[in-house]
């Protein structure tokens, strides 16, 4: 048997004899992230910056106008009287802002209402006053009373406070709404990484009941191969338990975690015929140290090996095993085959954990992931195409 987990990867770059090399994606290919703004931009108080913006745009248009285009020209106290107008106009808006989540969403439906017209009253009444008092209307130049003022503007103001207030509801029903989208989000984030925690973890269990029985199997007939075996086992169960908490890992790891898997496996078959060395085909199409660079979801790649060694013929020859991971030249995504010769007397290739992988698959990969698994009475195989990330 040849020394150490090389003994059982025969990796090369197919390619260099093609007439079309192996073009490998840009990161923007590779990964295609929503654009979303600087954390700076996303705590800034846009509603209130838009609402304060519409005041003093509705001033530069009023003030366009009293310069003599369309109207007679009209400078007096202009912005004094437009600056004391928006104080009231946010007034009654952020007096409706502030009612909504005391009293509309407690469903205090009529207490609502009732405050609602009470500040719009006060707010025609408020308005009326200050025109009045900046001898805002003139007819023919003449100054009018305050009588006129009362006529002529109550339901101007009132139209304009009932579009402040309506204008205030429905930029909070807005708000309760993305805070709403924004929580159910978070929820459905939190649940699906906790599924997929749970998924991970039920890989771990599930890989070491079947180690163990091939480790019980070379110790019940005292085989020196027994210690190794365990030692492997224990470099696969700290890379499991410590070293794939991420959500992703270098494929060269990834690799790595396999090839001593493989090395554990190795052990246990049959040597009788002296091919044992050459029994697992493991091929690599990559370019050179690409592996270091590329990301994937950790034991992503292992369900499909172990399932291949628990429902396979361990006597098959020439491989018990053919394994040739690859990188499309095109999409730049990564293939993953598994084939290998069924057994007579094991049950139906499948069970936990490759259930468990095509859940997390569709969780990780929603409509961007191909498992394609082709059986018959000789041979089972299986086709993981999943897109990678680059570090």
């Amino acid at each position: 048997m040849k020394s150490n987990s090389e003994a059982l990867v025969v990796g090369y770059f197919a390619g260099s004899s093609s007439s079309c090399p192996l073009l490998l994606p840009s990161a923007p290919t590779l990964v295609r992230a929503r654009p979303r703004l600087p954390a700076w931009a996303q705590r800034l108080p846009w509603v209130h910056l838009g609402w304060v913006a519409l005041l003093f745009y509705i001033d530069w248009q009023n003030w366009l106008l009293r310069q003599g285009v369309l109207v007679p020209q009209q400078q007096d106290n202009f912005w004094p009287l437009a600056l004391l107008a928006n104080l009231l106009d946010s007034a009654l808006f952020y007096f409706n802002w502030l009612l909504m989540p005391r009293l509309f969403r407690r469903g205090r439906l009529g207490t609502y209402l009732g405050l609602l017209g009470l500040g719009l009253v006060a707010f025609c009444v408020l308005r009326i006053g200050v025109s009045y008092a900046f001898d805002e209307v003139r007819v023919q130049g003449e100054s009018q009373p305050l009588d006129y003022y009362v006529h002529v503007l109550q339901a101007y103001y009132l139209q304009l406070g009932g579009a402040i207030l309506l204008l205030s509801f429905f930029i909070g029903l807005a708000g309760d709404y993305w805070r709403e989208l924004r929580h159910r989000r978070a929820l459905e984030q939190q649940h699906l990484r906790t599924e997929l925690a749970l998924l991970r973890s039920q890989l771990h269990p599930h890989f070491l009941f079947n180690t163990l029985n091939n480790i019980y199997s070379l110790t019940l007939h005292a085989s020196p191969q027994a210690p190794e075996a365990v030692l492997r086992l224990a470099e696969l169960m700290r890379y499991q338990l410590y070293e794939s908490a991420d959500d992703l890992v270098p494929l060269a790891r990834e690799i790595g975690h396999l090839q001593s898997f493989l090395t554990l496996q190795q052990l246990r078959l049959p040597t009788a015929s002296g091919d044992a060395d050459e029994a697992i085909d493991f091929r690599m199409l990559l370019p050179p140290g690409i592996s270091h660079t590329l990301l994937l979801p950790p034991m992503l790649l292992l369900p499909l090996v172990e399932n291949a060694f628990k429902h396979g013929d361990l006597t098959a020859r020439p491989h018990v095993v053919r394994l040739v991971l690859e990188l499309a030249p095109t999409d730049g995504q990564l293939h993953f085959t598994v084939r290998n010769r069924v057994s007579p007397e094991t049950a139906t290739p499948g069970g936990v954990g490759l259930a468990n992988l095509r859940r997390r698959l569709e969780l990780l990969y929603p409509g961007r992931h191909a498992l394609v698994v082709t059986a018959n009475t000789q041979e089972y195989a299986v086709r993981l195409t999943v897109p990678v990330s680059i570090s």
